[in-house]
């Protein structure tokens, strides 16, 4: 009796995941707005009553997406740096830009929707503040813009790399865009008292307080 409610949990996270995985593959391919009641059935493959026994509606259900890729992004710039995401994008699914896209899409359309999402911007804001403020301390950021400029600054950079890669752009000189964009929030060598990289993966002090 007592392995019935793990059972019962378990079961119920996969089928939220199950619902999840479906509507971000919905949105990708259709856009909120096409992405009805029947496409999100097909492409989750279980009945409404089921999806929206877990999220309330549609738009829950897309808040929820865009909730866990803001968490996943915030918990990368807060360990290597907001420019890592961006590196990181190339290799992302369709699925994931296209949810991103969306994103952007109904922030200029939608206040509600824009309300809601500035809630969860700001953990991802406030964890590149976070990392720029522990490089400055460490003399790997410059100290001559407010760290909150430079955080808009990067991210700025990531929102147009998304628009790039989620409409098909080619790669192109992405990365080398990418290096100016990390050094351009970095102090001057001459003045800096270590040389590590923004969204260098190697382990050290100074890196746990870079940007």
């Amino acid at each position: 009796m007592a392995t019935v409610p793990k059972v019962s949990a378990e079961r119920l996270l996969a089928t939220r995941r199950q619902i999840l995985d479906g509507a971000r593959r919905a949105f990708a391919d259709h856009g909120y707005e096409a992405a009805t009641v029947r496409v999100l059935e097909r492409e989750i493959g279980l009945s409404r009553g089921a999806i929206f026994h877990h999220f309330r509606d549609k738009d829950a259900l897309f808040l929820e997406l865009a909730a866990e890729d803001a968490e996943e992004m915030a918990g990368i710039v807060a360990t290597a740096g907001l420019v890592q995401v961006m590196r990181e994008l190339p290799a992302r699914d369709s699925g994931w830009l296209g949810v991103q896209l969306e994103v952007s899409r109904r922030l200029r359309t939608d206040p509600a929707f824009r309300t809601a999402w500035q809630e969860r911007l700001s953990t991802v804001r406030a964890a590149a503040v976070d990392r720029l403020e522990r490089g400055r301390e460490n003399g790997a950021i410059r100290d001559d813009v407010p760290v909150e400029v430079l955080a808009a600054f990067l991210s700025l950079v990531l929102e147009g790399l998304v628009l790039h890669l989620g409409t098909g752009m080619p790669l192109g000189d992405i990365p080398a865009v990418l290096d100016l964009a990390e050094a351009a929030v970095r102090q001057p060598a001459r003045n800096a008292r270590t040389a590590i990289d923004e969204d260098s993966s190697a382990p050290s002090p100074a890196l746990e307080a870079s940007a």
